[in-house]
């Protein structure tokens, strides 16, 4: 497990303590339709992170080429209508580039700037001249607790929330489907606006826009 996160539940868990059989049952909510909305048609996406391939399979369903990139055999093996890479997003180096580069589920918000930098130059090395890297960062705010939230699928629960040095949160998400329930600690950082252009500029990107008002999605494209 990583440092200062984990988690417990049913079936197997990843690194960070993401359950894979809750991740499985999720379903998209309009992030497909986002990105697309954002990109050319057609285009070649390299997905960061993919997990089980929520939002894998209906990006494919639009006409995109994606490439699914996950450190977990166990959320990889999940899809296989596309090609995938079971890899750590920091160690990946192909020799390709690509229309998009996306990085969601708040990755970019990993409690460790070295690790960060990792990860944003994994970003820009491949994606091509004049195309686009999409984030989907944690804004502050937004992890706030305790509060349940409860939708026709399942029920989650923020609890423990602990606000620390350096802009640096922990909490404790508890997810309750069909019966079951698995419970994730988490450690997340929010970035000020300045934080992360200093960071993307280290790897030769630039943020051009947010997608949305509430800035939690990200453009940034090569300088």
């Amino acid at each position: 497990m990583r440092v200062g996160q984990g988690g417990n539940g049913p079936g197997p868990l990843t690194p960070d303590g993401s359950a894979v059989e809750l991740y499985e049952n999720t379903r998209v909510h309009g992030e497909d339709e986002l990105i697309d909305a954002t990109i050319d048609p057609g285009s070649s996406i390299l997905e960061l992170g993919c997990g089980t391939g929520r939002v894998t399979r209906p990006l494919l369903a639009r006409g995109h080429q994606v490439v699914a990139v996950d450190e977990s055999p166990d959320m990889i093996a999940r899809i296989t209508e596309t090609e995938t890479i079971c890899s750590t997003i920091g160690d990946l180096r192909l020799d390709r580039q690509f229309d998009l580069v996306l990085m969601m589920s708040f990755l970019i918000n990993v409690a460790d700037d070295a690790e960060r930098l990792r990860l944003l130059q994994t970003c820009a090395h491949h994606v091509r001249p004049g195309g686009s890297v999409i984030l989907q960062q944690q804004t502050p705010g937004m992890l706030r607790g305790p509060a349940v939230m409860v939708n026709e699928q399942r029920r989650m629960e923020i609890s423990d929330v602990e606000e620390l040095p350096g802009n640096l949160q922990a909490a404790t998400l508890t997810y309750t489907v069909d019966g079951k329930s698995w419970s994730q600690r988490i450690l997340t950082q929010n970035l000020s606006e300045d934080d992360l252009a200093t960071q993307l500029a280290q790897v030769g990107l630039k943020r051009t826009d947010y997608l949305t008002p509430d800035l939690t999605w990200v453009r940034a494209q090569p300088v």
